[in-house]
């Protein structure tokens, strides 16, 4: 890839050279980091919570977050994903979104995908704010009822 070329504005062919696991784009914001990760079959968005933080370590059933398809993914930092904290995650591999293998793998005569979304890092990126703002909101307020149960 040309060193000019930032990751985040890498287009389909490019994500699709990119193997699974690799970190393109990552940012810390008030108090949260958010990464999005070339996943096998189509970007994934994750929200790391610090492990110390009570928002930390639940299931991701539990939360009231909207995401893209719903959250889908819940686990302590480890392999791809940074040590240090709680990853709530979701995918983009739902009905219309265009994955990775269809390019790979056509399912001819099957499905018509050519009308599907092919997610690229911007995309996501603008698709997330809204669950970005959710776990602010509920950053804070464990935060607080943490700070009143003392």
């Amino acid at each position: 890839m040309n060193d000019k070329v930032k990751k985040d504005q890498m287009d389909w062919e490019q994500l699709m050279a990119k193997e699974s696991g690799n970190i393109l784009y990552d940012e810390f914001d008030e108090g949260i980091r958010f990464i999005i990760m070339r996943g096998p079959v189509s970007l994934c968005a994750y929200i790391g919570i610090p492990i110390a933080h009570p928002l930390a370590g639940h299931n991701y059933d539990d939360l009231p977050v909207c995401a893209h398809g719903g959250l889908t993914y819940s686990s302590e930092g480890k392999g791809a994903w940074p040590e240090g904290y709680y990853w709530y995650g979701w995918d983009y591999a739902h009905s219309g979104d265009y994955c990775f293998y269809y390019d790979r793998e056509p399912l001819v005569g099957r499905y018509d995908h050519s009308t599907d979304q092919k997610w690229l890092v911007e995309d996501v990126k603008e698709d997330s704010w809204s669950t970005l703002y959710d776990f602010k909101k509920l950053l804070r307020l464990t935060e607080k009822t943490k700070s009143n149960i003392k």
